[in-house]
C-alpha cells in the first residue's frame, strides 16, 4: 500500500462506480395502465374477451347447459391463445422499433 494512500480493499477504490452516480442515471418512465391500454390496446381486448367467455360458460355451468359451457370454455381457450399472440407481437414489434431507432442514431452520429 501506498503511503498517505487508506486502506484499499481488494482493487476497491474511494470512488463509486459511474453506475451509482446520480448526475449519470435516467429517470425511470413508468406508464399508466391507461397509457399501456392505449399503447397496446388488443391485450386488454382479449382480456375482456376470456373473462366474457369464462362467466358466460360459468353461467352454462350452473343452468346446466352442457353445450354451452362447453362452446365458451374453447372460446375462452382461444381468447387466451389471442391475447398471448398480441403480447407477442406487441414485445416483438416494440424491440423491432428500439433496434431500428439504435441503427438510426448510429446512422446520424456517423460511426
Amino acid at each position: 500500500s501506498l503511503p498517505g494512500a487508506g486502506p484499499l480493499v481488494l482493487g476497491m477504490s474511494s470512488e463509486p462506480p459511474p453506475l451509482y452516480k446520480p448526475e449519470l442515471l435516467e429517470p425511470k418512465k413508468k406508464l399508466t395502465l391507461l397509457q399501456h391500454c392505449y399503447k397496446e390496446p388488443w391485450i386488454p381486448f382479449g382480456c375482456l374477451v376470456t373473462v366474457g367467455a369464462l362467466c358466460t360458460g360459468l353461467a352454462g355451468f350452473i343452468q346446466g347447459d352442457q353445450k354451452l359451457m362447453q362452446r365458451m370454455m374453447r372460446m375462452r381457450v382461444v381468447a387466451q391463445g389471442a391475447t398471448v399472440l398480441a403480447m407477442v407481437v406487441g414485445v416483438a414489434s416494440q424491440a423491432a422499433s428500439q433496434l431500428s431507432g439504435d441503427k438510426e442514431s448510429v446512422k446520424l452520429s456517423g460511426k
